[in-house]
């Protein structure tokens, strides 16, 4: 009994440089997957310390909360980028005007910057790809 080859197959040896070619094609699209999770993962870590920062200036806050420049040192303090804003506000009142006891005041303390992809800038021309601008903020009561 004779095995007959499908006459559509074409055999290993014909195509050599199949392979190269495939990878010339995927290996484009792996490296812009991979740089854009590295550019998420830097965006996320640089979240959680604005977070962090603005809970420990917001902890500072509820015992002093006329100190604005001494919250905005604590958040700059817990490593935040440089180029972080930090923004101190009290409600109902003026910070400088909270009176420790008031049970309706509030602070909150938020940190924003700009987030500026460093791997994949070059796509930003062709895809309209710009900074991000990340914001974290925490509220507490102030202590009475």
């Amino acid at each position: 009994m004779r095995v007959w080859a499908n006459k559509h197959t074409t055999p290993r040896w014909r195509t050599p440089g199949q392979s190269l070619v495939e990878l010339a094609i995927a290996l484009p699209l792996l490296l812009l997957l991979l740089l854009g999770t590295i550019d998420l993962g830097r965006m996320f870590v640089d979240y959680v310390q604005m977070r962090n920062a603005a809970f420990r200036g917001v902890r500072y806050g509820m015992t002093a909360p006329d100190d604005t420049n001494g919250i905005r040192q604590r958040v700059h303090a817990h490593g935040v980028p440089a180029d972080t804003a930090v923004t101190v506000t009290c409600r109902p009142v003026a910070c400088s005007q909270v009176q420790l006891g008031q049970d309706d005041a509030t602070i909150t303390v938020s940190a924003t910057r700009t987030f500026r992809p460093v791997t994949t800038s070059f796509l930003q021309s062709f895809f309209g790809l710009g900074p991000v601008n990340l914001r974290a903020q925490a509220t507490a009561r102030i202590a009475t």
